[in-house]
């Protein structure tokens, strides 16, 4: 861990914290990089800095029968460490119709905003799993509400107008938290 990211987490100390993880955001950047996250290894590290109050994982359910016992797995082991997972199923999005050209997708932030929007005043710090510039508006929302929100993402999936905020990226935390 850095220099920069032991600062940030000390100057939050004790605060109350909600934490909203868009799966697949970190999905893709964990199979990019061949490590992957333990959820149950990050929550014991951010619980020595802050009251988790809140930690909720969005993950798109797999369309085929194939890929379900994995993912059935994956939300086991993950509510196992705390988290509570919300799902709908992946959604097939055509790139080309005529082509049969598509991709299978799950969009969570409006799902993300609501839950922040009815959880924010009983918390000091909003964290996001997600290093998508959709949600710099739930950012807007969060600071009027006099809250402070922080980014957790991978350096690899995060958008240039999210780096000027406040985050971490989750390969400083790598050796910590790694599955």
């Amino acid at each position: 861990m850095n220099d920069k990211v032991n600062q940030l987490l000390e100057n939050a100390k004790g605060k109350k914290v909600g934490i909203f993880i868009d799966n697949a955001n970190w999905f893709y950047p964990q199979k990019e990089l061949g490590w992957r996250v333990s959820f149950s290894k990050l929550l014991i590290f951010l619980q020595e800095y802050f009251q988790i109050k809140v930690v909720k994982i969005y993950a798109g359910t797999p369309l085929s029968d194939k890929d379900q016992p994995p993912f059935d797995h994956f939300c086991q082991a993950v509510q196992k460490s705390g988290c509570f997972v919300v799902t709908k199923p992946l959604k097939k999005i055509w790139l080309d119709r005529t082509k049969g050209v598509f991709v299978h997708k799950c969009n969570f932030d409006v799902e993300i905003a609501f839950d922040i929007a009815r959880s924010v005043d009983d918390l000091d710090i909003i964290i996001i799993g997600s290093g998508d510039s959709d949600f710099l508006e739930v950012k807007n929302f969060v600071l009027e509400k006099k809250k402070r929100f922080l980014i957790l993402c991978f350096e690899k999936g995060v958008a240039w107008e999210m780096r000027k905020l406040h985050h971490i990226f989750l390969e400083d935390l790598r050796n910590i938290i790694k599955r």
